[in-house]
């Protein structure tokens, strides 16, 4: 199927925007080098974006929900595995968790790399903390759940629980900050999930 003009310019736009927010960051990113990299005017770019963040929002916004849908996925197998009193099955499943998260990071690697390391001025700067709040709150109704199912338990501050969870994601991201190969990725975010779990287990009493 042939493919219009629009269609091309606009994939340029994106190509061009990713190159340039990847080598100066979404602040220091000057509009008119952007256009010019696409090979087009600044009046163009206004007929496929409405300004400079709605395009960095049309390349990291893919991957931050393709994240995000991971995660409410096993959000959803963690509390199956409290409901059916499974607490062994439940702890398997970060390990499987965070090798998915890897596979996804590594096939957006760019969209990453926007996100972690060059999203100041966007409102995706605090992405971590993000995942953080929401790591903290399903935890919080972890708590409530194994309450109702009368599963003996130690619940921690949010402070501690923001801190720990902090950590935990700051370690997984730094494989994208420091540009790991996959393989390097996979084998330490294994060492990260054994480390974290038994801490986790210790600390909760579970």
């Amino acid at each position: 199927m042939a493919v219009g003009t629009y269609e091309i310019t606009h994939e340029k736009i994106l190509e061009s925007g990713k190159q340039q927010f990847l080598k100066n960051g979404y602040e220091r990113t000057n509009l008119r080098e952007l256009c010019k990299g696409a090979g087009i005017t600044t009046g163009a770019y206004y007929r496929h974006f409405e300004d400079k963040a709605a395009l960095f929002s049309a390349l990291v916004e893919p991957a931050v929900n393709g994240l995000r849908e991971r995660y409410d996925a096993a959000e959803d197998r963690c509390f199956d595995y409290i409901s059916a009193h499974n607490m062994t099955d439940l702890w398997s499943v970060s390990v499987g968790t965070m090798v998915e998260f890897i596979d996804f990071i590594f096939d957006h690697f760019d969209e990453f790399k926007l996100l972690l390391h060059c999203s100041d001025g966007t409102k995706y700067v605090d992405f971590i903390d993000w995942m953080v709040e929401k790591e903290v709150q399903d935890t919080l109704k972890m708590y409530d759940v194994l309450d109702e199912k009368g599963i003996e338990h130690k619940r921690l501050s949010l402070k501690e629980l923001h801190m720990l969870n902090h950590a935990y994601y700051a370690c997984i991201f730094e494989t994208v900050l420091h540009d790991y190969t996959k393989e390097e990725a996979i084998q330490t975010t294994h060492t990260l999930v054994e480390f974290f779990t038994a801490g986790w287990r210790k600390t909760h009493g579970l």
